[in-house]
């Protein structure tokens, strides 16, 4: 087993499908993505560059895209929590895999690139 795996495995089942989920919609889009643990969460990189990360909390789980790419979101899904690097998605609420499909979809073009690279207006 995986570092990352042993990560989903801690949580309940409800919440391991939902991580699980992130994962499998990222390795379908990131063909050749790596997978580890940093700074005690799933991060996943190519060639080195990170380009997203993801974690379980107590009432939601975060996917992390940095900064410009929250700003950029905000404005496409209002409708979820935003932190200053994160879009926030509340166990409460029905898993959103179509919105989770066109973030990996838009930092796959680019428009939202790496963290610490290529913001979404450059």
């Amino acid at each position: 087993m995986s570092d990352v795996d042993l990560y989903i495995m801690k949580f309940g089942p409800e919440v391991r499908q939902r991580l699980m989920k992130i994962r499998h919609i990222a390795l379908d889009v990131f063909e050749r993505m790596d997978e580890r643990i940093y700074y005690g969460i799933p991060t996943l990189s190519i060639d080195g560059n990170h380009i997203m990360c993801y974690a379980a909390y107590k009432g939601y789980i975060s996917i992390i895209i940095g900064y410009d790419w929250v700003d950029f979101l905000k404005n496409q899904y209002p409708q979820f929590r935003y932190t200053r690097a994160t879009i926030q998605f509340q166990h409460k609420d029905p898993f959103p895999d179509e919105t989770v499909q066109v973030i990996c979809e838009l930092l796959k073009q680019g428009l939202c690139g790496c963290i610490n690279h290529n913001s979404p207006t450059s």
